[in-house]
């Protein structure tokens, strides 16, 4: 597959997954309407054109008589491209009448958590759900509700006045709280950058999206000259990026420094920014095994064992001073996703029982999969360590497709993950004659004539 069509099929997946996603916001809205099947037509064929472009040698098997399908292509990423600037501009402006910086409560109670550090207290114990809600101007839509409690019955999410009904009476003090998760469930870096964004009393997505645009200026610094604004069109074009974090996401916390590590990992900082990215959410966790596979492909076991030692030190030393505070809370903590009841949700295999009424199989069927899926992968990944190293950046979350829990923002950075492994591969630079002769396209820069 040729380099221009390998970033074109990334940038028209990212688009897939932003119209997915847009439908999938909508569906789990208004119940009642049919779409949850096309979302998930819609996430695995992403996966899979992801998989398939930053796979095998990077061979440019495009010809003039593909020009004008190659042109047409590139001129919907172009379109596209422009969906996802307008977001980025129009950031600073309020999206809708009940608008809120805090738009779920992973950004909600990492703020409280960072409000509560320049406290000098724990946010693994101290944290209250209810004043920090309070605080925000924000209610039980904006939580993470359990199988437990007022919620032990229920199978699928409970509806808004289930969740209201619930968070009034706890909220009144009237028992204890079961229902809702309430203390942070990841790990420190998670709301420790946080800090002098709260001092400051400023909005924190800010500094998200900055992640994101350092992330993709990592990439175009990686990429060969001649191919940058081909990249950053795609990046842009898979307007999945801007949007879901324009519109709220603190993924991209943990997503920065993966890039990084992923982009640079034959070099000795690498583990450094792998520690960061695991020792800020338990997704990036999922990349470890690809990341050795690759080291291990390029610099043998001593130096797989080497940098994982080192990012293992890494989210130690972070998460240490809490560690200290009180362990147990920390554990709790960081293993609520695992050990807490919660109810299935995601925009993966489990959408169309929770919103398509297809029946609802048990749990631990979903959980044979997603180890199914996971064991596949990883053999996958080791048998082409050599042929295709970047495979893993799209492997990794891609088990997570068959998972009780598959929210959507598990998947919106797939495509800035496959960029990076692009920018690695050896893909020359694209002479501007040829660029131009094959129809390529781009809104940043035409190619410029070369001798």
């Amino acid at each position: 597959m040729g380099v221009l069509w390998r970033l074109a099929a990334v940038a028209v997946a990212g688009a897939a997954l932003y119209f997915a996603g847009l439908l999938n916001g909508i569906v789990i809205e208004h119940p009642d309407r049919p779409g949850a099947g096309p979302v998930v037509v819609a996430i695995g064929a992403a996966i899979v054109v992801l998989a398939i472009a930053i796979s095998g040698s990077a061979r440019d098997l495009t010809t003039a008589r593909h020009a004008w399908l190659l042109r047409g292509t590139w001129a919907v990423v172009c379109v596209m491209a422009l969906v996802g600037l307008s977001w980025l501009v129009g950031m600073p402006r309020q999206h809708s009448d009940d608008w809120t910086p805090y738009h779920n409560d992973a950004i909600a109670l990492n703020a409280c958590a960072a409000r509560l550090v320049l406290q000098g207290r724990d946010p693994y114990t101290d944290l209250d759900l209810f004043s920090c809600y309070r605080s925000l101007g924000i209610g039980p839509d904006r939580t993470t509700p359990l199988r437990r409690g007022l919620f032990a019955d229920e199978v699928i999410y409970p509806n808004d006045a289930e969740l209201d009904r619930a968070w009034d009476l706890r909220s009144r003090g009237e028992g204890a709280n079961e229902e809702f998760v309430w203390r942070p469930s990841y790990p420190a870096v998670s709301f420790l950058p946080l800090v002098p964004f709260v001092a400051a009393g400023l909005d924190t997505n800010y500094l998200y999206v900055a992640c994101l645009l350092a992330a993709m200026a990592l990439v175009l610094l990686r990429a060969t000259r001649g191919l940058r604004p081909f990249f950053l069109t795609g990046l842009l074009g898979a307007a999945g990026l801007a949007a879901f974090t324009v519109g709220g996401s603190s993924d991209v916390l943990y997503a920065l420094p993966l890039v990084a590590a992923w982009l640079w990992r034959d070099r000795g900082w690498a583990p450094i920014a792998l520690g960061l990215a695991i020792a800020t959410k338990q997704i990036a966790w999922f990349f470890v095994p690809y990341y050795l596979i690759a080291v291990v492909a390029s610099g043998g076991w001593r130096r797989a064992a080497r940098d994982l030692a080192i990012a293992a030190g890494v989210f130690a030393v972070a998460n240490l001073p809490f560690v200290a505070w009180n362990a147990e809370a920390w554990v709790a903590g960081i293993l609520t996703p695992l050990v807490e009841p919660m109810f299935p949700r995601g925009a993966g295999l489990v959408f169309l029982s929770t919103n398509a009424g297809l029946p609802l199989p048990p749990a631990l069927l979903y959980a044979a999969l997603e180890a199914a899926a996971g064991l596949v992968c990883l053999l996958l990944a080791w048998r082409s360590r050599r042929s295709s190293p970047e495979l893993g950046a799209v492997l990794a979350v891609a088990p997570l497709f068959f998972a009780w829990r598959s929210l959507f923002s598990y998947f919106f950075l797939l495509p800035l993950f496959a960029f990076a492994g692009l920018a690695r591969m050896p893909l020359g630079d694209l002479a501007g004659e040829r660029a131009r002769r094959l129809g390529a396209l781009t809104i940043f820069a035409a190619p410029s004539r070369t001798a």
